[in-house]
């Protein structure tokens, strides 16, 4: 594909997705995104398949989108512990912003329809957890190792996994289960026992 291509892919992924957000997955069809981009249903069909294929591109977008709020928030943030705690706090707040809107699509699916949509919400829950391990282990590598003990890769793969497990259960508690802890205080503990074990 051309440079002209992928722009006007992108265009239809976002109006794709704001359609989604009105109302709801089922009701959007090749034809209503046909119309909503200005452009004929073949040409649609030069970039995408079918249906599917254009909600599962949304979400490999959505994931891109969210792993870049999170690498840049850590990015921005100076020292170890304050980048974890960047990320802790970026990946819950995206987690909130698109939950919302997953649920608004939820609401409008069939039993039959259901099935299908959480298969591609798994597919999206994994790709997610793989880009966050890559944004993890990319914080952690700038760590300032004690030179009596350098962690294997091993040990830093549990960490990251350990970190993104770790804020996405606390998140769960405390959105979803109202739980009463505060997440920014949950988050700063997660991150400063971290980076202690990595300076012990």
């Amino acid at each position: 594909m051309t440079a002209q291509d992928d722009i006007i892919q992108q265009e239809i992924l976002h109006v794709a997705l704001r359609l989604y957000r009105k109302f709801g997955f089922t009701k959007v069809t090749m034809d209503n995104l046909a119309k909503a981009t200005g452009r004929s249903r073949s040409s649609l069909y030069y970039y995408f398949k079918n249906r599917d294929e254009v909600f599962q591109a949304v979400l490999n977008q959505v994931a891109a989108d969210v792993a870049a709020e999170i690498s840049k928030a850590a990015a921005a943030a100076n020292g170890i512990e304050d980048k974890l705690y960047a990320f802790c706090l970026t990946k819950v707040k995206t987690t909130q912003d698109w939950k919302l809107v997953f649920n608004a699509i939820d609401k409008s699916l069939a039993g039959d329809e259901q099935s299908k949509h959480m298969q591609f919400l798994d597919a999206l829950h994994t790709k997610l957890i793989f880009l966050e391990k890559g944004i993890l282990m990319e914080i952690l590598s700038t760590a300032e190792f004690n030179d009596k003990r350098v962690p294997t890769n091993a040990e830093l793969d549990m960490l990251a996994f350990l970190v993104s497990s770790g804020i996405r259960g606390v998140r769960r508690e405390v959105y979803d289960h109202n739980d009463p802890h505060d997440i920014k205080i949950a988050a700063r503990l997660l991150s400063n026992l971290v980076t202690k074990w990595l300076q012990y």
